[in-house]
């Protein structure tokens, strides 16, 4: 990351940490599992001194893997010590400009001129029944940033797998196979192999478009199906199949299912805390009309000249769209349109407005989001490693003992550590939410021109003429669009999406006015301003005197000089 430093404005960007809590979860878990992956390796020692080769190789791969797994943990640790935003953070609404680029980009016509013109917000529509389910449910959670919205009917969707794997495992248990543990031992299996894909991946959900659906209707009757005919079918085949591959059982599969569900019942919780009342779209529109006699590029020129002077902090602003009036007097007459949208730097702040102790209010930059659910769920992921290290201790101990249940206990030592590292980065991703608050104004104008001569000076008795092109434009249509952005980003260059918006009158008003003063008060006429001139003219304004009177001629050295001598 890249860190700026003003002596006017950097407090305003160092945040106060936002993962020190969860770094120390991060950090426990870090000395966990490298705790325990050290002992594990003198068990292979053990073992190596003993003759069982390949058992110690095992044991001593286990021991590896749970070492780097406390390396990576705490090397996330070192990296997570400090926060703060660098230049161009957040991200833009749209594409950015450079300062001289001409252009406009569809994310900027689409989505920040249209919620402008239309004082709207687009919110997406929920694209599959349990989706629909769900904002019947919670209605609110429509308003929620698009990753949240994904997040969360990724995790309805999971939450409903959950139990109807349980359901189908009760009735499989119910129903009996009466061929023994073989069959269960599949059914188990293949249960567990459903159910892994969508349990051990809830992030995906946040970073995927909405509507993409992990349980369908034709899956929910696939698995209840499978639940009351699974059993008996695979009796029928039991002798002719292989002992299963890993021996999980069904007490096994449930206490799995039981721990996934605990962990999305918490991502649920935690998700739907950011969800939001219906918010406010307004936005303040002026639209005038003006008569004028110079380029309209003259206006584009003051609002930039306008919008630097209103700059946060001297941080220059988000320029998205920038379409200059073009104007060709050699047409003499034609149409001209320009258009220019940009937005004040986005200022982080607290969401609820909490007061921060030694701040004068409550917009100090802060993450947003709710922390004790995100607690519960660092530390739900801190148990979950724990469980998972003697899990992975009992596996070497079964390993270099060669006890049974080898692939059992892999199996279920591979889900728990999955599971945690799913918690850690659900954790993660929550707490870094921020919200900002950032003025968008836009500015359109389009008329019809014609272009004109004005002459200037006496043809007949005055040796100094002056003509100048102008531009006549009568009716130019002017629109001014000025809103409070409320927008929200989950991470620091994470993609940034509006929340709420809000019309500022004052400021509207108070720009309209500045540039059509501008506008109106610009001379159509050639002003003669330097100095020589001005000396030039005084001379021929003389020597035409002289003429005029009828009177001779002065010498040219007794004309007035430049320093007043004779």
């Amino acid at each position: 990351m890249s860190y700026e430093y003003s002596s006017s404005s950097s407090q305003n960007f160092t945040f106060p940490n936002p993962l020190r809590e969860h770094n120390l979860f991060v950090g426990a878990a870090a000395a966990i599992s490298g705790l325990t992956g050290f002992i594990l390796l003198f068990q292979a020692r053990a073992a190596l001194r003993s003759g069982a080769h390949l058992e110690a190789l095992a044991a001593a791969a286990v021991a590896f893997a749970l070492m780097m797994v406390g390396g990576y943990l705490l090397f996330q640790v070192f990296s997570q010590l400090r926060f703060f935003f660098g230049r161009g953070r957040p991200q833009g609404l749209a594409p950015q400009l450079a300062p001289d680029q001409i252009g406009t980009s569809t994310p900027a016509e689409a989505v920040i001129k249209e919620s402008l013109r239309q004082q709207a917000l687009e919110y997406p529509e929920p694209a599959d029944p349990l989706s629909g389910l769900l904002y019947s449910l919670v209605p609110d959670l429509i308003y929620a940033p698009r990753p949240v919205r994904a997040f969360a009917e990724r995790q309805f969707q999971a939450g409903i797998l959950t139990v109807a794997l349980l359901g189908g495992l009760l009735i499989s248990a119910i129903l009996g196979d009466g061929e023994g543990g073989r069959v269960s031992g599949w059914v188990a299996i293949i249960l567990f192999v459903i159910s892994a894909p969508s349990l051990l991946n809830p992030r995906s959900g946040a970073n995927a478009d909405l509507g993409i659906s992990v349980l369908s209707v034709p899956k929910m009757a696939a698995l209840i199906a499978f639940s009351v005919l699974g059993p008996v079918a695979i009796a029928l085949v039991g002798n002719s199949l292989p002992a299963p591959p890993f021996g999980i059982g069904a007490t096994t599969l449930l206490l799995l299912l039981v721990l996934a569900g605990v962990l999305h019942g918490l991502f649920f919780t935690a998700v739907i805390r950011h969800r939001m009342a219906a918010p406010s779209t307004t936005v303040s529109m002026i639209q005038d009309t003006w008569n004028i006699s110079v380029n309209p590029a003259m206006l584009s020129a003051e609002f930039m000249r306008a919008m630097q002077d209103g700059w946060w902090e001297k941080i220059p602003n988000r320029r998205y769209c920038r379409i200059d009036p073009i104007v060709n007097l050699a047409d003499r007459t034609g149409e001209f349109r320009g258009s220019i949208v940009e937005e004040t730097q986005p200022v982080p702040f607290v969401i609820d407005g909490a007061r921060i102790e030694g701040e004068p209010d409550g917009d100090r930059p802060f993450a947003s989001g709710n922390p004790m659910i995100i607690t519960l769920i660092n530390g739900y992921a801190l148990l979950l490693v724990l469980v998972a290290s003697v899990a992975s201790f009992l596996l070497v101990g079964a390993l270099t003992g060669g006890g049974s249940g080898v692939g059992s206990l892999a199996a279920c030592t591979l889900f728990v550590w999955a599971l945690a590292k799913a918690a850690f980065a659900v954790a993660r991703f929550l707490r870094l939410r921020f919200d900002f608050r950032s003025t968008v104004i836009w500015m359109e104008m389009n008329g019809t021109y014609a272009a004109a001569e004005v002459a200037q000076g006496n043809r007949y008795t005055s040796n100094l003429h002056a003509s100048s092109q102008v531009v006549q434009i009568e009716g130019m249509t002017f629109r001014l669009w000025v809103a409070e952005v409320h927008s929200a980003a989950f991470g620091k260059d994470g993609a940034r999406y509006m929340l709420s918006m809000l019309g500022k009158p004052d400021l509207a008003a108070a720009l309209a006015k500045r540039l059509k003063d501008f506008i109106t008060s610009q001379a159509t006429l050639v002003s003669v301003g330097s100095t020589g001139d001005q000396e030039r003219a005084q001379r021929s304004a003389m020597m035409n005197a002289q003429l005029n009177l009828g009177n001779g001629t002065l010498p040219f050295d007794r004309l007035p000089t430049r320093n007043g001598g004779d």
